[in-house]
């Protein structure tokens, strides 16, 4: 039997000044893939994609709070499970990069804090804990946010914990972007499951966000102007990958699992590794 699952990914534009504009601009793109392909059951936008990145000091806020509010109306309104990107979440002195996730009852039921912020030049706290969450009779679904994509540990584990889709809203604005497309291909193939990175566009990044299928391939890509992504994902096909093998040979998740020796630096403090004192950058950040 199929667990088909309905996706939808928001390629959107980004003003950092202007919180409702991008709301209303969430809301109209989702209606838009409401209107041609009911079927749609997740709708994940861009990293930061109502805030902007800068002068989070100012624009972080506890959740729940309007964002999440509004955001929850939307889920509730369009019977989907919505994951609205990231947005500033304070917590006493410490403000985190936080992905709300919400159901189709609009009942916000998880929060994602960014593991490993773009260091030097995002100085939120880190998160300490990886998420996953399960789509009824459909999935299990794993949540990181941008950069953390950079680390296949983070990955891993979402997959250890039952991951069969990783979600990675996205707000790459830089010249590596051409590496992280690669890096989400590598990502599904080594996990044998899909990779969804959605990018903003203008002051939220480059684009090209795209969909991944647990082979490597790309199912979709988009350019660099504000467009959606619309797919049916078969999660039938994760396991098939990993019980007959990428390209019908290897099965790198099956191995991982199969050999029983350990690495030291699974024990071993990084501070006690050789590559920690040859690292030139501030260790302090």
């Amino acid at each position: 039997m199929s667990r088909l699952l309905g996706l939808g990914a928001c390629q959107v534009e980004v003003d950092p000044d202007d919180v409702q504009k991008n709301l209303n601009n969430m809301v109209k793109q989702i209606e838009l893939i409401k209107y041609y392909s009911p079927w749609v059951k997740l709708v994940v936008t861009p990293e930061l994609c109502f805030q902007g990145a800068s002068d989070f000091e100012k624009k972080a806020q506890k959740i729940p709070n309007p964002i999440t509010e509004f955001c929850s109306k939307v889920a509730k309104d369009n019977d989907i499970f919505l994951i609205p990107g990231s947005i500033y979440e304070k917590q006493g002195d410490k403000i985190y990069n936080a992905s709300p996730v919400i159901n189709d009852d609009g009942k916000l039921i998880e929060t994602y804090r960014k593991m490993y912020p773009w260091r030097p030049h995002e100085t939120t706290i880190s998160g300490n804990k990886t998420l996953v969450f399960d789509l009824p009779d459909i999935g299990r679904i794993g949540l990181c946010n941008c950069y953390d994509l950079w680390f296949p540990e983070l990955i891993r584990d979402l997959v250890f914990k039952g991951a069969q889709i990783i979600i990675i809203p996205t707000a790459s604005g830089t010249q590596e972007r051409s590496q992280e497309v690669i890096l989400c291909q590598a990502a599904a193939i080594q996990n044998q499951c899909y990779v969804i990175s959605v990018n903003g566009v203008g002051y939220g990044g480059k684009g090209e966000s795209m969909i991944v299928d647990p082979k490597g391939n790309i199912v979709q890509k988009a350019g660099q102007r504000q467009e959606n992504l619309i797919s049916m994902i078969d999660l039938e096909n994760v396991q098939r990958s990993r019980d007959y093998g990428i390209a019908g040979v290897s099965r790198p998740l099956a191995s991982f699992f199969h050999e029983k020796h350990r690495f030291e630096y699974q024990t071993q403090p990084f501070e006690q590794s050789p590559i920690y004192n040859e690292n030139k950058l501030d260790k302090a950040k």
